[in-house]
This record gives C-alpha cells, sequence and structure tokens, in this order.
C-alpha cells in the first residue's frame, strides 16, 4: 500500500530531500530488485491526453478507460507547476492511484514539469521541485510498475536531473531520439554512473537487452 494523501502532502511540503530520494528509493528497489533502469529508442508513445489541475479529469478518466477497456495499456502523464497547489498535486496523483485500481490499465506513470510561462528559465519548475513530486509519485502510486523521469528532466540541467531522479525513486528515462536531444549513449552512461545496469525497452516497458 502506498503512502496516504496526508503523506503525500507532507512530504511535497518538507525540506528534507534527501529523505525523500530514499524513501523512494527503496520503494523502487522493493518493486525492481534486479537493479535494472530502463529507456526507449525512437518510440511514439500512445498517452492520450496530460491531465492537470485545470483540465477535464472526466474525459481523462473516459479515454484511458477506454483504452483499457480494449486491452490496451496506457501511460498516465500528469502536468505539474503550472500554478496549482500542493493539494492539488496530490489530487492528480489521487486520480490516477483510483482509476489504476479500478483497471489496472496503466503501465506507467510520467510527472510532467510545465513549461516556464513566456519561457522565462528563471519562473520554470524547480529541480527540487521535480525531484520531489518524482519521489511523491513513487511512494504514493505503487500500484503502477514503472514511473518514468523524462517529464521531470526539462532544461539545461536534464541530464543531472535524470541521473538523480534514478535515485528518487524512477526506473525509466524515457527515450532516446532527436526529439529529447538525447542519444542512448548518454541514457546508459546516466543509468550506469547511478549505479544501475541500462536496458532497452520496448513500448509495453518489456525490457529486451540488458547490458
Amino acid at each position: 500500500m502506498g503512502i496516504s494523501r496526508e503523506q503525500a502532502l507532507e512530504c511535497l511540503q518538507s525540506d528534507d530531500l534527501i529523505g525523500l530520494g530514499m524513501e523512494a528509493d527503496a520503494v523502487r528497489r522493493r518493486l525492481h530488485p534486479e537493479g535494472v533502469a530502463t529507456y526507449v529508442v525512437d518510440c511514439e508513445s500512445e498517452y492520450g491526453p496530460a491531465l492537470t489541475a485545470a483540465a477535464s479529469a472526466t474525459e481523462w478518466i473516459a479515454a484511458h478507460c477506454k483504452a483499457h477497456g480494449q486491452g490496451r495499456r496506457t501511460t498516465a502523464r500528469v502536468i505539474f507547476g503550472a500554478g496549482e497547489t500542493s493539494e492539488q498535486r496530490v489530487d492528480l496523483l489521487a486520480v490516477v492511484r483510483a482509476l489504476q485500481e479500478e483497471t489496472g490499465g496503466f503501465a506507467a506513470f510520467v510527472p510532467v514539469a510545465a513549461d516556464a510561462p513566456n519561457g522565462r528559465q528563471l519562473d520554470s519548475v524547480t529541480a527540487v521541485e521535480r525531484l520531489k513530486m518524482l519521489a511523491v509519485a513513487r511512494m504514493f502510486l505503487d500500484n503502477i510498475e514503472n514511473i518514468q523521469a523524462d517529464g521531470v528532466a526539462n532544461g539545461i540541467d536534464g541530464l543531472k536531473v535524470l541521473q538523480t531522479a534514478l535515485r528518487f525513486g524512477a526506473n525509466d528515462l524515457g527515450a532516446a531520439d532527436a526529439a529529447t536531444g538525447r542519444s542512448e549513449e548518454d541514457l546508459r552512461r546516466v543509468i550506469r554512473d547511478a549505479g544501475l545496469r541500462p536496458a532497452e525497452r520496448d513500448a509495453a516497458y518489456r525490457a529486451m537487452m540488458i547490458a
């Protein structure tokens, strides 16, 4: 059982970033004891809509329920850092957890940091906020097997955040392709430097090659 809503809120508001990382990493190791982190090459995943604090949760749920009802697994993407409160961030996670309990159809969860307004880097979601959201997601959504870090690794610090994210609950780094500007070798190096073994996966999050 994942942490409660109250605990998730406390974690988002906590100043103990290292402690959060350690707790989330413990959940990752429990769910993925093999010590492998995955990535995908040139994959166009079918995510469905993004869920934000301002979007219609009813429409988002309906889109994923339809896919799950057809036997298709999807990836849940939640956009955060667009001015919502910590309570609203937990509410978004609760929607995802409830739907996973109902359908079991999510293969992965991706927290996505919102773009900076007007492109102003100083107003973007900080690395600390991104890592906190990732860690809380891993602890709260223990009914979803995979947590992808790609959505929190924006900006010039992307690769550094990806590496740190692997110790904050993430077990997948997303895509290596021209769109992300990250090569396969970049991702494999990041994974190794985090003390894990890299593995290419398919769109269903099945590891194909471990090295």
